[in-house]
């Protein structure tokens, strides 16, 4: 497999020369619902009754509770690789709330359990040729599960007989490496299986302190009259969801999108398709893009194919254009996609047949999605190392600060001082120092939650610009890691063992974003609007009055998160805050001219 799918675990005991390569170290937390958004098409389909089916594909986060009894599993596109169909069940050592089930554990123990819901199979027999098929995979884009002498990693199926008892009818070993789907088929060959409370369950055995020891399970199907290893299902499916829409970046912001839209969207968005079924199968596909909730969108694909029986990652592609959309100047989003018609009879398998993203342009770059599926570092030996993040304007900018995510994992670094830096392009590497400022580790309250750092003033940068920063060699601070996106030569490193090079090994994002203010202003330009610009009182219960003139004002939460925005009002110099709770909260306030940030204390 070409992606790199093996995890580091950093061990205080290795020597510090062995990490010459920045690593990748499992989360021991993540951000989980126990109740899943059900897109269940036929409600009225009984997950009880032969056929017994689920792709997944219907739900997110947690199974569908009329198939299933969840017992920590995760339903995600996110862990797997190359997987049947969309969606996948995530077993991992975090419960169904994405809480470890015994914290700093390292030995092995019962983890995620997927029970089925009772099935009725009293009117059956063995000679009705009953088979449960499924298709499993180890690691995947998450941890590998380890391989020991004893094979005590592991995942196993069992069925339930008359007896109440739970029989194991299959188990898979660790080998210690990742590895792609593969099917399994399980006959019902004894007559205890067939009663009319019957179930079967997955459970994984494995380290349960955290994502550790992943395995993706896909494409259940139980049912009769079926032969050992033979699918006649006729499912075409997508498989890898649709690409970024742009050529470089999830996320931008708008005045630089604004700028050259062409030259900021990709060349082509694509999907893969797998063709599940052991006929070749003729679908047509559509290409979509629209602004988000609007009811109507434009379509910038149309094709048909014959997809060959059991193909698996087919692509489909087309060259996105936003010609028929109208683009306002402030935040928006747009949604891009593909939608199958395969024509299939199974309402259940209508569901693995569209893949959408929404794109944000706002007033931030991001390389990510949003979601962290591991911790990266990057420890070596001398006193410093450095991370530099290369981006590519439109048009000359400032940038005003940055937001970044640290997950929880191991000893706490919170409170750690790291050095913010802001690099201009020297020949296709980070050169001249631009901004230095030190900024501390933060620990948000939930996971994928950045917070937000502002510099003391914007920073003024043109063409190509690198942001990152600098830390002591011999401190193991985690950033947030998206393994779903990657841009090459996007990220580059340094310690005092090499100079600047891009960072080859491991694919994927940190988790940092710049902010940019959209005006191309050095910090040397004066505005003496700004020194009339005043917020009071300061703390406030919430009504706030601001003084000097001022064209708009942005307020922003301490995750980042815009709260309040207003256009300046003559006649009205106040704000009104009072339907956000206590806490700090950040004010941009735009002159024409500059960028001006205050920070402000909401009491109760």
């Amino acid at each position: 497999m070409k992606k790199t799918l093996l995890f580091a675990v950093i061990l205080w005991s290795y020597s510090l020369a062995t990490m010459a390569q920045a690593v990748l170290v499992p989360l021991t937390t993540e951000q989980r619902s126990q109740v899943g958004t059900n897109y269940r098409i036929a409600a009225t389909i009984a997950a009880v009754s032969l056929p017994f089916f689920d792709d997944f594909a219907t739900v997110n986060t947690s199974p569908d509770p009329a198939r299933w009894i969840n017992g920590g599993v995760f339903i995600n596109n996110r862990f797997a690789f190359e997987p049947p169909t969309k969606n996948v069940a995530t077993f991992d050592g975090l419960n169904a709330a994405g809480q470890p089930y015994l914290a700093n554990a390292t030995s092995p123990g019962p983890s995620d359990t997927l029970t089925s819901q009772p099935v009725r199979l009293g009117a059956l027999s063995p000679s009705d040729s009953v088979y449960l098929s499924f298709y499993w995979q180890a690691g995947g884009l998450g941890s590998v599960p380890l391989k020991t002498v004893e094979n005590a990693f592991y995942l196993v199926l069992e069925f339930k007989d008359n007896a109440g008892n739970w029989q194991q009818v299959w188990r898979q070993n660790a080998t210690g490496q990742a590895s792609g789907f593969t099917q399994v088929f399980v006959g019902l060959k004894d007559a205890r299986y067939f009663h009319n409370d019957f179930q079967f369950r997955f459970r994984n055995i494995g380290r349960r302190s955290g994502l550790q020891d992943i395995w993706n399970l896909d494409y259940v199907e139980l049912d009769k009259n079926r032969r050992k290893g033979v699918n006649t299902t006729r499912d075409i499916a997508i498989s890898k969801p649709v690409t970024p829409l742009l050529k470089n970046y999830t996320a931008m912001p708008v005045h630089q999108f604004l700028e050259d839209p062409a030259a900021a969207l990709a060349d082509t968005v694509s999907a893969t398709v797998n063709n599940l079924g052991n006929v070749p199968g003729a679908i047509s596909w559509r290409g979509f893009l629209k602004r988000a909730n609007s009811a109507t969108a434009d379509t910038f694909l149309v094709e048909q194919g014959l997809i060959p029986a059991n193909v698996r990652q087919y692509k489909i592609a087309g060259k996105p254009t936003i010609a028929k959309i109208a683009l306002p100047s402030e935040s928006f989003s747009l949604v891009h996609g593909f939608r199958l018609n395969t024509r299939e009879q199974n309402p259940l398998q209508a569901a693995n047949d569209t893949t959408f993203r929404v794109t944000t342009f706002a007033d931030y770059f991001a390389f990510d999605d949003g979601s962290a599926e591991a911790g990266f570092g990057y420890p070596a030996e001398g006193n410093t190392t450095q991370v530099a993040l290369r981006y590519e304007l439109a048009k000359p900018d400032q940038v005003r600060g940055f937001r970044i995510y640290f997950p929880r994992v191991g000893t706490s670094t919170e409170g750690r001082i790291l050095s913010a830096r802001i690099w201009e392009d020297a020949n296709g590497l980070p050169g001249r120092v631009l901004h230095q400022e030190n900024f501390e580790v933060k620990y948000t309250e939930g996971n994928n939650e950045f917070y937000e750092v502002e510099f003391s003033e914007p920073v003024s940068v043109k063409d190509i610009f690198y942001l990152g920063w600098s830390q002591p060699a011999n401190q193991f601070i985690v950033f947030g890691f998206d393994r779903n996106t990657n841009t090459p030569n996007s990220r580059y490193l340094w310690n005092s063992q090499s100079n600047w090079h891009p960072d080859t090994f491991l694919e994927g994002a940190v988790m940092m974003r710049p902010l940019m203010t959209g005006l191309a202003l050095g910090i040397e330009d004066e505005d003496p609007v700004a020194a009339t610009i005043e917020l009071y009182p300061n703390p406030t219960t919430g009504m706030v009055q601001l003084s000097g003139p001022y064209k708009a004002l942005t307020v922003f939460d301490i995750t980042g998160r815009q709260v309040h925005r207003q256009q300046r009002n003559t006649s009205v110099n106040s704000v009104d805050l009072r339907h956000l709770p206590a806490g700090m909260y950040t004010f941009r306030i735009e002159t024409g001219k500059k960028i001006i940030t205050k920070k402000l204390i909401i009491t109760l």
